[in-house]
């Protein structure tokens, strides 16, 4: 039976072919609203620190900062990241000494914290990965250099400790430049997995 307008039920009086709002629907639209709000502030917070946690930036400004972002980034880079920032940290104190910019632990120690202060991961990675390869690298030429040289060596009949030191000589270069290698391939494997190249020294 239709209303009091004439009209079919659940249509409204004067618009026979408009069909009448369904409050039955009204609760889930709201509660679908709800959750894709939720989502999305969700999603912003997330968004507030790097996705990518080589992108995080270092805390150094005195040992105990460092410190306490390196137990924090634990959580966040993968166990072999967490060997690659230590080992870039070791890597930039060699270079602080071997240029003369620093002498004394301490005095080492500060200028790798200033170095490295505010700066992200990936680029201390970068740096200190980089600084291993180019010493690994001229390591393994001035290794392959006094081989040759040595090759060129003779010793005199009968002189056999001469002889026995040659081959000795031969043996320990043979070995360093085996491990001289294995570490030249082994930063250019990490300094690739951190971004490729190295910053300028």
């Amino acid at each position: 039976m239709g209303d009091c307008g004439g009209g079919p039920a659940g249509y409204r009086p004067g618009s026979p072919m408009t069909p009448a709002p369904d409050r039955s629907t009204a609760p889930a639209a709201a509660g679908c609203v709800r959750i894709l709000l939720l989502a999305l502030t969700c999603a912003a917070l997330a968004g507030c620190g790097p996705s990518d946690p080589l992108e995080g930036k270092v805390q150094a400004r005195d040992d105990l900062a460092l410190s306490m972002w390196r137990s924090q980034a634990e959580r966040d880079l993968s166990p072999q990241q967490v060997l690659d920032f230590d080992r870039s940290v070791q890597e930039i104190k060699f270079h602080i000494m071997a240029s003369g910019s620093a002498s004394g632990s301490d005095a080492v120690a500060a200028a790798m914290r200033a170095m490295i202060d505010g700066q992200t991961v990936r680029h201390v990675l970068q740096q200190g990965l980089g600084w291993e390869l180019a010493r690994a690298e001229a390591e393994r030429s001035t290794l392959e250099a006094g081989m040759k040289q040595n090759a060129l060596m003779t010793t005199r009949p009968g002189d056999t400790d001469s002889a026995n030191y040659l081959i000795d000589l031969k043996q320990r270069q043979t070995v360093r430049l085996r491990d001289a290698t294995d570490e030249v391939a082994h930063a250019r494997e990490r300094l690739a997995a951190a971004g490729g190249g190295a910053p300028s020294p």
